[in-house]
């Protein structure tokens, strides 16, 4: 979660709490004609809350008088990105009939996202007030729905729904924040597994023995992870007839090794008293003949364990089959192989496929599979292999009895980011896909380890809703109950509005 924007979010709504709790209308945005006198009287009021496909409306305005001005304010939300209006005009019609009995037109916003001035009344009577913005190209029009005009005093309105949780547009504005409908999306049932990013087997180039013998790597050791070019020599085998004696002659070269060793070592010591006039030149000459004879054996110990891993002496060289990265060795430094067995693998590409297994044995049948979600330990989320460009490598799950999984192999484009020897899980949608309840999976917010989502009930209010989760592909999620299809839901930033139901700044507010 985004700890700034969740602290920022309780600041403005501590900041924007009213020193009073009144509730309704109440707030007092600081411009138009009619914000203070608003602020001090709120009457009767008006809260209406609409969307369009591309901006929200949030307007409240006290109820209108025949032959009086009355007072709004309204917030317009740009829902592409959140971002609040900082342009444009708004229009407030009053229409019977379909026609405009009285319109009134705010030319420029009162501060950022608000519109906020006094605007005429009608004749009693009842309307249908139509909401328009317009800013070059961008337009909305909202039906705000039935206001009824009184002639000498307010009319009451019923109250729009509200929620626990009060969580205002400047709040809103200032963080990563979006609503979108729950609606009806096909999903099939979903199914969980495990696999492991590997080489694609279809671009590995094995080398293997081509006799029993002795594997002698160049560097001492099986170099795993490191990428070579093709004909680079890897490998000696040694073959099983001179075996015993390449044994016989690294004994021989530890051996000469050490001498040497000792022998220098005897060098410098009798070289430091032959100049202290402690023992005779004669000496040092003599240790100085020992080493010259262990650096003699030394080489031609080495001499001869070359001689036996040359090709005339029947070794053979092994050596990389490919450009690419070594994926496997198959044996240690000196092991005896027989003829035949893997010696190394190179991955010629890059290309990764998911070796997996799915555990759990469903009661339908194992396919078609509808979507793959894969998801690894240090993601965000989810990712849609599928929507990547991958595939199922296996035509049909079929549920082995005997490892009591079903196996599967799935292509793994590179867009995914894995590496080859990376555990991930998957969420698998099996079988036809049916029309289910579901919100994007950014919508939950697990809290005290419930899944939890928040509707938007209007503008400023929420409500919490717990919900069971069901079937779900990457970006989505069936919600079995809780919510019903067309309730507005926060997709992102739902964990900013439990911080907001927090705080206990639930009251009517002011700006």
């Amino acid at each position: 979660m985004n700890v700034r924007s969740a602290l920022l979010s309780s600041l403005l709504l501590l900041g924007c709490a009213p020193a009073d709790s009144g509730q309704g209308h109440g707030h007092d945005h600081g411009a138009g004609e009619g914000a203070d006198h608003h602020a001090e009287d709120e009457g009767e009021s008006i809260a209406i809350t609409r969307w369009t496909d591309t901006h929200e409306l949030f307007v409240e305005l006290d109820a209108p008088v025949a032959g009086q001005a009355f007072a709004y304010h309204a917030h317009v939300t740009r829902l592409a990105d959140n971002h609040a209006a900082t342009e444009g005009s708004l229009t407030l019609r009053f229409l019977q009939d379909g026609f405009a009995v009285e319109s009134h037109t705010d030319p420029a916003i009162a501060r950022a996202g608000i519109f906020a001035a006094d605007a005429p009344a009608p004749p009693a009577g009842e309307y249908i007030l139509e909401v328009a913005y317009e800013n070059g190209d961008e337009r909305s029009t909202w039906n705000g729905g039935t206001v009824d005009v009184g002639a000498s005093e307010a009319v009451p309105h019923p109250e729009p729904p509200g929620g626990e949780v009060s969580f205002l547009k400047e709040a809103q504005w200032q963080i990563p924040f979006r609503v979108e409908r729950a609606a009806l999306r096909p999903l099939a049932g979903i199914h969980h597994a495990t696999a492991t990013a590997i080489p694609d087997p279809r671009d590995v180039a094995v080398v293997a023995a081509p006799a029993t013998g002795l594997v002698l790597w160049t560097d001492g050791l099986p170099a795993v992870g490191r990428r070579v070019k093709r004909s680079e020599r890897l490998a000696t085998l040694v073959p099983a007839g001179a075996a015993e004696h390449w044994s016989r002659i690294q004994a021989d070269i530890a051996t000469a090794r050490i001498d040497l060793d000792l022998a220098q070592q005897e060098v410098s010591r009798v070289s430091g008293l032959v100049d202290q006039a402690l023992l005779p030149g004669k000496r040092l000459a003599e240790a100085q003949a020992a080493r010259q004879r262990a650096e003699a054996e030394l080489r031609a110990a080495e001499q001869r364990s070359s001689a036996l891993t040359s090709g005339s002496s029947g070794a053979v060289p092994i050596r990389a089959p490919a450009d690419g990265l070594v994926t496997s060795a198959g044996a240690r430094h000196g092991q005896r192989v027989e003829a035949g067995a893997p010696l190394v693998s190179v991955a010629a590409t890059d290309q990764l496929v998911l070796d997996g297994h799915l555990h759990d044995r469903p009661t339908e049948a194992l396919s078609p599979v509808q979507s793959v979600s894969v998801h690894r330990g240090d993601w965000a989320g989810p990712r849609d292999l599928l929507a990547a460009g991958g595939q199922l490598l296996t035509d049909q799950l079929v549920y082995d009895p005997a490892t009591l999984s079903a196996p599967l192999l799935l292509s793994a484009p590179a867009s995914l980011g894995l590496r080859s020897g990376d555990l991930v899980s998957l969420e698998l949608g099996v079988g036809a896909a049916t029309p289910r309840v579901a919100v994007p999976r950014s919508a939950i917010v697990e809290v005290s380890g419930r899944s939890v989502l928040f509707v938007q009930l209007g503008g400023e209010s929420f409500t919490r809703r717990r919900v069971t989760l069901g079937a779900r592909n990457a970006t989505h999620v069936e919600l079995l109950d809780g919510v019903e299809a067309g309730e507005y839901v926060v997709t992102e930033g739902g964990f900013d509005v439990h911080v907001a139901s927090l705080t206990g700044a639930l009251e009517s507010h002011r700006h």
